[in-house]
């Protein structure tokens, strides 16, 4: 186990120097950190890789992969003895290898569809705060406990791009919830930043629940609960909007509260329409307010014209100081393809990147990556406050 003494002593070692230089970063998903043995591995491959910094899914489905007194443990862990605190022995290896650690968390993506939840979890404990579609918001209005998990299930999987149950930033006690979380997660741990992931709504189709149709019926006063959305549609779509921007500004205000030195980032939906309009993700707004300390567009794309047009496009948004870090789907490329999307980056004026994810290369690519990605010093992007790259118009 490792104790808050040796932490606070991690914390003091020199890391990568990060900040006014290129982010090398690499996302490291929960399957990373089920043992010991898992755990020092991910760390000394990313070393080798040339890696600066890990993004560690800390809270994946409503779970913990660290010690905490709020959230339970992942079941992933169970096999562990109690003592193993996954995210602690990453600190401090990762300290001693020169690696700077974001904790990640993803923020209203609770639960896996039809998986068994384990005691004491917010979807099985407070069902009532998931977000509901519209195809079930009548029938959701009074349907038992079981009963709306399995109707929201079912209008789930059949709806294409929803990966579980989601929290609904409506209801008032998961804004609670979620920052108790996070003021417990960066009281403790001294971590180098704090990455913020699926805060967003999964499509136009959420959210129904009562809490929300309740609380925009108010601010409309009218008296028609299930039917105001439809009589004003753009009214809803703002609602949504300010919702979960409110969340957001609540959850970086406990972060920075905690932990103010962090660097306070977000995996955002890269394309700005989709983001604001379907998902209701006002992450242009988040940027021109100074909510974010970085930026992490998930350009995820195969293809290198739109990957850079993406990056170009994000970075028009950004203010003097504000890092754009590039998010790289290397599980849909080749290793080429992910050397090729580092270099467009760079050309394209961010200040860095996030490749997804870890358990996207194999041992054979690390070295090469190294050499063929990260050979150089971790330089500073060249992006002057106008928002172009210098040397081009």
């Amino acid at each position: 186990m490792v104790s808050l003494a040796a932490l606070v002593l991690a914390a003091a070692l020199p890391v990568s120097p990060v900040k006014g230089g290129e982010m090398r970063g690499l996302w490291v998903v929960r399957t990373a950190l089920v043992s010991p043995r898992a755990v020092d591995k991910v760390v000394d491959d990313a070393k080798e890789a040339g890696f600066n910094a890990l993004f560690v899914q800390v809270r994946g489905r409503g779970d913990a992969f660290y010690d905490s007194h709020l959230v339970g443990r992942s079941t992933l862990l169970w096999q562990q003895p109690d003592t193993f605190d996954p995210f602690a022995r990453l600190l401090e290896r990762s300290r001693q290898r020169g690696l700077q650690v974001h904790a990640w968390i993803n923020v209203l993506l609770a639960a896996h569809f039809g998986l068994p939840l384990p005691p004491g979890h917010v979807v099985r404990e407070h069902p009532q705060w998931i977000m509901v579609p519209r195809s079930v918001a009548t029938a959701a209005l009074t349907a038992s406990p079981d009963r709306l998990m399995r109707m929201v299930m079912q209008a789930g999987r059949a709806g294409g791009d929803v990966e579980g149950y989601y929290l609904s930033p409506s209801v008032p006690a998961v804004g609670e919830h979620l920052e108790g979380v996070v003021r417990e997660l960066l009281k403790r741990y001294p971590v180098d930043g704090f990455h913020l992931d699926f805060i967003r709504y999964p499509s136009p189709d959420y959210d129904y629940a009562r809490p929300a149709l309740e609380d925009f019926r108010r601010l409309r006063g009218a008296t028609d609960m299930l039917g105001t959305p439809a009589k004003a549609p753009v009214a809803w779509d703002e609602y949504r909007r300010n919702v979960l921007s409110a969340l957001a500004n609540r959850l970086v205000a406990a972060a920075r509260a905690e932990r103010p030195t962090a660097v306070v980032s977000a995996a955002v939906v890269p394309d700005e329409n989709t983001a604001v309009s379907q998902k209701y993700q006002s992450w242009p707004t988040w940027l021109a307010e100074g909510l974010l300390d970085a930026l992490c567009p998930m350009t995820y794309t195969q293809d290198t014209r739109i990957f850079r047009t993406q990056v170009e496009q994000a970075r028009s948004r950004m203010k003097p100081g504000q890092g754009l870090w590039a998010g790289i789907g290397s599980y849909r490329l080749s290793l080429e393809g992910t050397i090729e999307k580092i270099r467009a980056a760079r050309e394209s004026g961010a200040s860095g990147v996030l490749v997804f994810s870890h358990e996207s290369l194999v041992a054979s690519d690390l070295q090469r990556l190294r050499l063929e990605a990260f050979s150089g010093p971790a330089r500073a992007a060249s992006v002057l406050a106008t928002g172009q790259v210098a040397g081009t118009k």
